[in-house]
């Protein structure tokens, strides 16, 4: 975990134990919530 926080440059390793634990849906879900946000919208 010590090394996926330097390589992300994670100040904190607090930062990094949510992507081993990050599945596809979820990654879905916040790639749509960001596009929602750039189009204007809110989801």
């Amino acid at each position: 975990m010590l090394a996926l926080a330097t390589y992300f440059g994670h100040v904190s390793i607090d930062s990094t134990y949510w992507y081993p634990e990050s599945t596809p849906e979820l990654l879905t879900d916040i790639a749509a919530a960001g596009e929602a946000y750039l189009d204007g919208g809110h989801s």
